[in-house]
C-alpha cells in the first residue's frame, strides 16, 4: 500500500476477529464444518489474512505479455500457409503447426516473418529432416538465431504415455531428442514437456506439477543437461480458476526449485498454456465459450507465456473458421481492452490464492518425489504406478460429476432440451477406444460428460 496513511482512522480487524465474526454468523454450526478441502488434500479456508500468510516475488516472470496462439493441423502446406497468414492478420502472435509426415517448410512459412512471432512445430518423427530444413531455411532468409522465439516439440516422453509405445524405440528416440537439442537453434526451444494429457486424463493440479517436473528430470537426466533455458512446458487448463491460477505460479517456483537442486543456472521457462477439453460438452456448446474465457483469464494471471483457446465445439466438432476466430478474439479482449498484459504478477497480494500457490507447490514437489521414489518417469509409467494414481483422481472426479456434484452448465444442470447435432457428432460419439498392445498402458484424455453425451446424443438418434 503505496499511502497508508490515507486509511489510518480505521481499525484494523485481526483473523481471530474475522473468524469470531464467521462463527457467530454460523449460528451455532462449527467452524470447521466450513472447511473444504480440495483434490489434493489442499484445506480451503474461508478467510484468508497477512497474519497467515506469506507474500512472495513470484519466481523468475520477466513480463506480463503473453502471446496468442492459434493451432493449424498442416496436411497441406500451402492450405496451411494460408490459413496461418489470415489468423496472423487477425490478432494471433504465435503459431503451432501439428506437421504430418515431411513438410516442405519454404513452402508452410512463405511471407511468414518468423522474427516477429512466435512459431512451434509439433512433430512426430522425421527429425533430422526437419532439422536440417529448418537451418536451411535460416540461411535462406538471412536470420539470426538469437531473433527467433518459438519450440520443437518432439516430446517422446508423452507420446509413450499417450499411445503406450516409443516412435521407434527407446533409444532412437533419445537419440533423435539429443541431435534436436545439439542442433542448438539459440532462440528455439527443443525439449518439450506435455502434461496437457495428463489434466484431461483427469490428474490432479498436484500431479500434473509432478510429472512435469519428472518429465523435464528424464530429459535432463538422459541428456546430461547442465542448462534448462530449452524447456517449454504445456499445460491445459481446467475449470476451477482460482486454482489453475495459483497451478501455474506455484510452477514458476518450482521449476526455480527443481534447478537449484540441480545445479543449473536459473532461467525463466516458457509456459504454453491451452484450455482443457476434459470439462468441455458438446451439450450446449456456446458455454464452452464462457469456460475458456476464464481459463484464458486463469492461464494469464497465473503467468503464462503462450496462450491458445480450443475451439468451442471440440474436440467431437470441427466449425473452421467462426470459433478460431472467436478464439483470437478472446485473447485479444484480454490484452487490448482489459490490459491484463500490464501487469506482471496479477495475483500477488492476493492471500487466499498466495496460499493455494504454496499449498500445490508442497504437494506437486511431494508427488514428484513420489514419482522418483519409484524409479522416475519412466519406471513409474512402465509399472503402471502413474496411470494407477491419475486414475484415482479422474474416478473421484467423474464421480462427482455423476453425482451432480461438480456441476457443468447446459450439461448436467439446465440443459437444453431442443438441440439438433450433426451427423459428425454422432459418428465422434459412436467410435470405440482400440484396444492398447502397447510397450506399457497408455493413458487416455476422457472427457467428463462423455458418457452423457453417449446416453443424451444417441438415444435420440434412435429413438
Amino acid at each position: 500500500m503505496s499511502e497508508p496513511h490515507l486509511f489510518a482512522e480505521f481499525s484494523g480487524q485481526s483473523e481471530a476477529e474475522w473468524k469470531a465474526k464467521i462463527t457467530k454468523d454460523l449460528r451455532g454450526k462449527a467452524y470447521e464444518e466450513i472447511i473444504r478441502q480440495n483434490a489434493d488434500g489442499i484445506s480451503i479456508q474461508p478467510i484468508y489474512t497477512s497474519e497467515s500468510t506469506e507474500l512472495k516475488q513470484q519466481a523468475l516472470k520477466e513480463h506480463p505479455k503473453w502471446d496468442n496462439v492459434l493451432e493449424i493441423l498442416v496436411e497441406d502446406a500451402e492450405q496451411a500457409n494460408k490459413e496461418a497468414l489470415n489468423y496472423l492478420n487477425r490478432g494471433a502472435t504465435s503459431l503451432l503447426f501439428y506437421l504430418v509426415g515431411k513438410v516442405d517448410l519454404a513452402v508452410l512459412l512463405k511471407d511468414i516473418q518468423l522474427e516477429y512471432i512466435c512459431t512451434n512445430f509439433v512433430m512426430e518423427g522425421s527429425v533430422d529432416y526437419y532439422r536440417q530444413s529448418f537451418k536451411d531455411l535460416l540461411e535462406t532468409r538471412g536470420l539470426e538465431e538469437s531473433e527467433l522465439e518459438g519450440s520443437f516439440n518432439f516430446d517422446i516422453l508423452e507420446n509413450l504415455a499417450r499411445t503406450g509405445n516409443w516412435f521407434d524405440s527407446e533409444t532412437a528416440d533419445f537419440e533423435a531428442v539429443r541431435d534436436l537439442y545439439a542442433a542448438n537453434f539459440k532462440g528455439m526451444r527443443s525439449l518439450a514437456v506435455n502434461t496437457n494429457l495428463f489434466a484431461n486424463a483427469g490428474a490432479s493440479s498436484a500431479q500434473q506439477l509432478g510429472i512435469a517436473l519428472a518429465m523435464a528430470y528424464e530429459y535432463a537426466h538422459r541428456l546430461e543437461l547442465k542448462e534448462s533455458r530449452s524447456f517449454w512446458i504445456n499445460f491445459a487448463i481446467g475449470s476451477d480458476y482460482f486454482e489453475e491460477i495459483a497451478k501455474l505460479r506455484a510452477f514458476r517456483r518450482l521449476w526455480s526449485q527443481w534447478q537449484k537442486e540441480l545445479g543449473i543456472p536459473l532461467t525463466e521457462v516458457r509456459i504454453y498454456a491451452e484450455t482443457a477439453l476434459r470439462n468441455k460438452s458438446i451439450l450446449d456448446k456456446y458455454n464452452n465459450l464462457i469456460r475458456t474465457t476464464a481459463e484464458a483469464m486463469a492461464a494469464v494471471i497465473g503467468g503464462a507465456t503462450e496462450v491458445c483457446i480450443k475451439g468451442f465445439g471440440e474436440p467431437l466438432e470441427d466449425l473452421g473458421f467462426f470459433p478460431r476466430r472467436l478464439a483470437l478474439n478472446q485473447l485479444s479482449i484480454l490484452q487490448h481492452e482489459s490490459r491484463f498484459d500490464q501487469v506482471r504478477d496479477m495475483a500477488a497480494g492476493n492471500y487466499w490464492v498466495e496460499n493455494l500457490t504454496e499449498g500445490l507447490a508442497a504437494k506437486g514437489w511431494d508427488f514428484f518425489k513420489a514419482i522418483e521414489e519409484q524409479g522416475g518417469y519412466l519406471k513409474a509409467l512402465s509399472s503402471g504406478w502413474l496411470q494407477s494414481e491419475i486414475a484415482k483422481m479422474a474416478e473421484k472426479e467423474q464421480a462427482l460429476f455423476d453425482q451432480g456434484q461438480r456441476k457443468m452448465i447446459g450439461v448436467n444442470i439446465y440443459r437444453k432440451e431442443d438441440e439438433e447435432y450433426s451427423p459428425e457428432i454422432r459418428q465422434a460419439l459412436e467410435k470405440s477406444a482400440r484396444p492398447n498392445k502397447g510397450h506399457v498402458e497408455a493413458i487416455k484424455a476422457h472427457r467428463l460428460a462423455e458418457s452423457l453425451e453417449k446416453e443424451i446424443i444417441l438415444e435420440k438418434t434412435n429413438s
